[in-house]
Order: structure tokens, then sequence, then C-alpha cells
């Protein structure tokens, strides 16, 4: 969706995020991301490309190009608005035929597709908003034997090359999580600091587990937000694979990048209820960019075939 104007998006209060902040400030979902995703998917001799799904597709970043490999995509979300607004972007503003896709307004623990009818399911920056167990059951209920599920997640940058930046953006992330507080966002909470660790992926159902983690250091603790951890589940046998260096989730960004980015971050808070901690940063930086690393983890799982 590189080439879909952000100036006009039809963004209220009612949806929740403004999705031209968004699209403008988050990084954008590279060659390799996909890569990662659709090599995963295509090394099985079973695999096919009919259906895909884009759960909790926001406007549809990743449903654009999941309608490049596949025959159709369910595009569905449980926000008031969004694939509305998904629809506008993928068919009126990226002419993409609207025959490719299917708009669904439903949560991922309950959907209305099909059982055994779907090729990939990819669950991209969302898992934290979901019941996990619930959600991937429902995930295996609607993927063939043999088809693949995709979740993906990317926490705040971390700044290389300044102890002092670091420490300042931190201090951003302190203040901004302490006022994230109640049930919906401490469950997110207890999900992200784990690095999705939490999820588990029952032996009956899944099988090639494997878990890839990006620009972290080799530690899982570079996701950690605030003290609210859930049960790490990850299960023995489960491949973990570490990748540092991606370039593609390597920047450098000033001030003004970092105050539009934590706006695309809810609960929004205005930046005049944070002056102390974004001065301190501010300073740290000295009017220059520095260089931010993102880290991300992303699981692949294989759906068992049901032998009777």
């Amino acid at each position: 969706m590189a080439n879909v104007s952000v100036d006009e998006l039809g963004f209220s209060p009612k949806q929740g995020v403004n999705w031209s902040n968004y699209l403008a400030c988050r990084p954008v979902y590279q060659a390799s991301f996909f890569g990662r995703i659709f090599d995963y998917h295509a090394q099985k001799p079973e695999a096919t490309w009919s259906v895909g799904h884009d759960v909790g597709a926001g406007c549809g970043i990743v449903s654009s190009t999941l309608a490049a490999r596949f025959n159709s995509v369910i595009v569905s979300d449980p926000n008031d608005g969004y694939v509305t607004l998904a629809k506008k972007l993928l068919v009126e503003e990226a002419s993409l035929p609207e025959s490719k896709f299917t708009f669904l307004q439903e949560p991922a623990e309950e959907s209305s597709v099909e059982t055994g009818t779907v090729d990939l399911i990819a669950a991209c920056e969302c898992m934290q908003w979901t019941n996990p167990s619930a959600a991937i059951s429902e995930f295996s209920r609607q993927l063939k034997a043999g088809g693949t599920l995709a979740i993906t997640y990317y926490v705040r940058p971390l700044i290389d090359g300044s102890e002092r930046a670091q420490d300042a953006w931190k201090g951003v992330w302190a203040t901004h999580s302490n006022r994230a507080r109640g049930e919906v966002y401490d469950r997110a909470f207890r999900t992200v600091n784990t690095a999705l660790e939490n999820l588990e992926f029952p032996e009956d159902k899944w099988q090639a587990v494997k878990r890839v983690y990006i620009n972290s250091r080799g530690d899982v603790n570079a996701f950690v937000m605030n003290d609210l951890i859930a049960e790490r589940k990850v299960k023995e046998g489960e491949e973990k694979i570490w990748v540092e260096d991606d370039k593609e989730w390597i920047d450098a960004k000033d001030i003004e990048w970092f105050k539009a980015y934590l706006a695309t971050w809810v609960p929004s808070i205005p930046e005049t209820e944070m002056q102390e901690v974004w001065d301190e940063l501010e300073l740290a930086l000295d009017g220059k960019k520095v260089e931010i690393r993102t880290p991300v983890v992303m699981i692949f799982a294989t759906k068992k075939a049901q032998f009777i």
C-alpha cells in the first residue's frame, strides 16, 4: 500500500486509531517480512494459495500484499470502521479488484469463516488485544490441514549509540505505560512483554512451530515495556531463531518523529502531559538523528492433519 494517499482516510474518533499518522510513522513491512511468511508456507509439499486471511487487519496493510499471492483474501477486524476503511484503501485507492476480498467486522476469537477453508492466516500486530488461547483455537478451526499461521509483533524501537537518549526514550515509555492501565491494556502488556511467548500451540493441533526474534540482541527482554508478565508457554521442540542487525528494521530518526510515533499508540497522551520526559529526550538528541532498532517477533505454526 506504499502508493496509497494517507492524507484523507476518513478517520473518526470512533475508529480509535488515526490511520494517517499510523501509516506515516509506523515501520513499513518490507520484503523480508513477507518473505519469511511466504517461505514458511511454500516449503510444504501440500501448500496451496487459494485463501489468505488477514486477522486484525486494521486498514488492510497486510491484506494488500496477501492479495498478490492468494486468489482471495479475507480482511477482518472487530473495530468499528476499520474494514470499511480497508475496503476504501484496497479497492478505491489501490485499485485492487473488489471480488478478490471478503470484508468482515468480527473478532479473532469467533469468526464466520467456514471451517477448514483457509490456507494462511496472518495475525500481525494484533494478538495482544485478543484472548490468545481462544484466538489460536479459532485459527486452527479455519485453517486447512497443513495450513500456515503467521503471528507477528514489533515493539517500540530501541535507540542505539546513545545511552542517554535510550534512557530518556525509556522514560517516555514508562510514563506512557503507567497511563495505559485497565483490563484491556494490562492483558496487552502481559502478552507483548513476553515477546508473545505466552502464546501456546497445543501439540494435538499444531506442528512445526518456529519463533523468529529480530533485532533483540538475543534477549526477549527487548520487548518488555513494564512489569506485567504473562506465563511463558514455549514448548520443548519449538524452533527459536535469532536474527540480528536486520537493516529493514533499522533507521535514523529525530525528535519530531519520536513524538509522532508515540502518538500512533493507544492511549493517546498529549505531549503537554509528558513534557518533562520529552524535554529530556530532546536534550539527549541535541537536534540530531539517532539510530533506532525495532525488535520484532514472528511466530509460524502449521495446522496438523486430523486423523480418525
